[in-house]
């Protein structure tokens, strides 16, 4: 019976290392190749950042969610989920793509503060996130209300 229980409980550690081992190995960045990309992550990239270099992408997988990062030879950043739908678009200094951004935000941002440009936009899930060129940082919520300035 000892040799039993001893054996048992030698099975469940063993499978618990393979599930951490397995957990922590699909945590990492791993950098994979353009064609690895979701095919919508792909279009994206090629109609609004034509002629410009992508210099790394990472897979970047946890138990219940799969993300890729792109980084362009510009600087930018995009982040797109599993489907291949971006998340966030950080172009640093330079402005995003203003096709990507929702109407109502970019009529809030012309108005209010002229001159400026959105320099990143990132999806949430319950609204949006701006960051403008001269460092203000506005939250927009799943209606477009502003809700939060913070510089």
């Amino acid at each position: 019976m000892k040799k039993m229980m001893m054996f048992a409980a030698l099975g469940i550690a063993t499978i618990g290392v393979a599930v951490a081992a397995t957990i922590y190995h699909l945590r990492d960045d791993q950098p994979i190749g353009y064609s690895e990309l979701p095919a919508k992550a792909q279009k994206f990239v090629e109609k609004y950042y034509a002629g410009v270099d992508v210099t790394h992408i990472t897979m970047d997988r946890d138990v219940t969610s799969t993300e890729y990062d792109v980084v362009l030879g510009n600087g930018t950043k995009i982040e797109f989920n599993a489907d291949g739908e971006w998340r966030d678009v950080d172009a640093h200094r330079s402005a995003v793509p203003s096709d990507i951004v929702p109407k109502q935000i970019k009529s809030y941002v012309d108005k209010n503060y002229k001159g400026d440009d959105i320099v990143e936009l990132k999806r949430e899930r319950n609204g949006w996130d701006v960051k403008l060129s001269r460092g203000l940082e506005l939250e927009f919520d799943s209606a477009f209300r502003l809700t939060e300035v913070d510089d």
